[in-house]
């Protein structure tokens, strides 16, 4: 934690390291990025805290990265197939479907990104249970 105040505390979150690729990866992140949350717990500043998302958050997020365009690719297919009879059909609902699922991301996404800010829990370090790949 970096600063306490009225408006909540200051966080300043580090960069994740990872043993699937030995920390390659972290060029492509920001060195420190700050957030700001509300809490109640009695927290100083130099507190090492852990923040979580729950995990119904993280269930949603992959639905949405991998699901849905895997729903609309199949689903479009499907419909293909049953208006046009062929592949050909087959292959342009698959496409269509597939669009669609890209066009409506950026909507529901904005939506769960909404909900997994307002519902980040701030853990102390010390007991925090954190689950790791």
């Amino acid at each position: 934690m970096t600063r306490a105040g009225a408006e909540g505390i200051e966080v300043e979150l580090a960069t994740p390291r990872c043993e699937g690729c030995a920390g390659l990866c972290a060029w492509r992140m920001p060195r420190a990025q700050r957030m700001t949350f509300a809490t109640q717990r009695p927290l100083t500043v130099g507190d090492r805290v852990v923040v979580a998302v729950p995990d119904r958050y993280l269930l949603l997020a992959s639905l949405l990265v991998y699901g849905l365009p895997l729903a609309g690719l199949l689903g479009g297919a499907l419909a293909g197939l049953a208006a046009l009879g062929s592949d050909l059909g087959a292959a342009v609902g698959a496409a269509a479907g597939a669009a669609s699922a890209v066009l409506a991301a950026p909507a529901l996404r904005s939506r769960v990104e909404r909900g997994t800010l307002s519902r980040m829990q701030l853990r102390p370090g010390a007991d925090a249970h954190t689950h790791s790949l």
